[in-house]
């Protein structure tokens, strides 16, 4: 099996790459931001500025709910975890992504959809929301089931309320209609909260609205204490890294240094299981079949995660978890 060379460019420096601000707030964020400093300062009697981070942070909005983790767990082992924990919440949705080129839902709590819904026209995407795309396909071929956008559980009024949740991570409150769209996917949010709840710092890992905004990070050496590192596929993942594939225009990308910071369509998961003696990985992903879905993916011939076993999910990259 042939591994794609890197071109000798890669890694640039992020200033080369990009020597324009980071997109990473919205108006509105960017409102909320001053706004929330500016009372933060005034309560505590101070003008200190919020702390420097390699690009700029949306300010979360509050999220009561608490997240339990085994009792020393180490942070990788947090991360699992804490995926598990939210997949179960979902009501235990599983994707088979095959050697056939499928992607089918083989576990929902819902039934299969009536009919297949054409799919409707995406609105123009807006500052402050994902330039991903959704990552599934609607209607349903033969015996693979797939749920358009609209239905599935993300809108239901738990799946909503879970997947808002979500959006408060960078600052974000969607309503319930437009969590279902996907100018609002909500996959890279997904992976963020994942990520926070885990107790990762703005020096380890930074929150973003899309994939390639991390993903971006994590190639360049943005962070000072980084918790993922960037390896090309072909390459076997482990439980706690981050595997991603690009979507839609540029699905065919074969390079992972023209991933452009916030603007490269892409998708991510984080692996949760690794069974190299049955060929599977088992990872899991917000915005997958509209939940929060485990992906048993079907390795290749060399038992190995590659980006043409599956057309349907061409994984380029893994992010290789730097943690304990």
């Amino acid at each position: 099996m042939l591994h794609r060379p890197l071109p000798h460019r890669f890694p640039q420096r992020y200033s080369q790459r990009f020597p324009h601000k980071a997109p990473q707030l919205s108006p509105q964020a960017i409102s909320r931001t001053f706004l929330s400093t500016l009372v933060l300062a005034v309560l505590c009697g101070c003008t200190a500025a919020p702390p420097r981070t390699a690009r700029p942070q949306a300010v979360p909005l509050p999220d009561y709910e608490r997240v339990v983790t085994t009792p020393g767990a180490t942070p990788r082992e947090r991360i699992v975890e804490i995926a598990l924990q939210e997949w179960r919440k979902w009501g235990s949705q599983t994707v088979r992504i095959g050697r056939d080129d499928s992607a089918c839902v083989t576990q929902s709590l819902l039934p299969p959809p009536m009919v297949a819904i054409a799919p409707a026209p995406e609105p123009a995407p807006v500052p402050g929301q994902s330039a991903d795309t959704d990552q599934d396909e609607n209607g349903r071929e033969a015996d693979c089931l797939r749920f358009p956008d609209g239905t599935g559980m993300e809108a239901t009024a738990q799946g909503c309320r879970m997947a808002r949740r979500y959006w408060g991570i960078v600052g974000e409150a969607p309503d319930c209609r437009q969590v279902t769209q996907g100018a609002w996917a909500w996959s890279a949010v997904f992976i963020s909260w994942v990520m926070r709840r885990a107790g990762l710092d703005n020096d380890q890992f930074l929150t973003g609205q899309s994939h390639a905004m991390y993903v971006v990070d994590a190639r360049d050496g943005k962070l000072p204490r980084p918790a993922f590192h960037i390896e090309p596929t072909p390459a076997l993942p482990r439980p706690g890294d981050i595997i991603c594939a690009p979507r839609g225009h540029d699905k065919t990308i074969g390079d992972i240094s023209a991933i452009g910071f916030g603007t490269t369509p892409m998708h991510c998961d984080i692996v949760v299981e690794v069974d190299p003696a049955a060929r599977v990985v088992k990872a899991i992903g917000g915005n997958v079949q509209q939940s929060v879905s485990m992906d048993v993916i079907e390795l290749g011939d060399a038992g190995t995660l590659d980006a043409f076993t599956n057309s349907h999910m061409p994984w380029l990259l893994v992010m290789r978890n730097d943690l304990q």
